[in-house]
């Protein structure tokens, strides 16, 4: 079990706002091997994955919220209504890491299909691409 101050290091180390030293000095620690010390034990290992946990779901709630907002901004740069590339290429990037920490980017992300519809558009394309094929042969 981890105690106040604990897991108040623990905190100010997820942060990431304060060196390791300013952290051990904040919380009363003589050194900050001890704070390296506390990040290998398991329950502070548990405390740090319920902090991205929550970290993750703050952050999805407020993109749900502002989903319409997001959506509407997100087509205005891919209709190439760019003012300042940096700020659209920092927003692009805060985006492109919030939904990794959800789980969910290129690689990994899990696209939901109306598999009916998808076939039959797949089978027309490849009827289609036949037609062509028979209509390039006979001539």
């Amino acid at each position: 079990m981890l105690t106040e101050k604990q897991m108040k290091a623990i905190r100010l180390y997820f942060e990431g706002k304060m060196t390791v030293q300013e952290i051990a000095e904040a919380v009363g620690y003589k050194h900050r091997s001890s704070i390296y010390e506390l990040l290998q034990k398991p329950e502070a290992q548990e405390y740090i994955q319920k902090l991205s946990e929550e970290g993750v779901r703050e952050a999805l709630h407020i993109m749900q919220i502002n989903s319409k907002k997001l959506a509407k901004e997100l087509l205005r740069i891919a209709e190439g209504d760019v003012k300042n590339r940096h700020l659209v290429y920092a927003q692009l990037q805060a985006l492109n890491s919030l939904l990794e920490k959800a789980g969910l980017s290129a690689k990994n992300t899990v696209v939901i299909e109306n598999k009916k519809s998808n076939d039959d558009q797949d089978y027309n394309e490849l009827l289609d691409m036949l037609k062509k094929e028979e209509g390039s042969k006979e001539e």
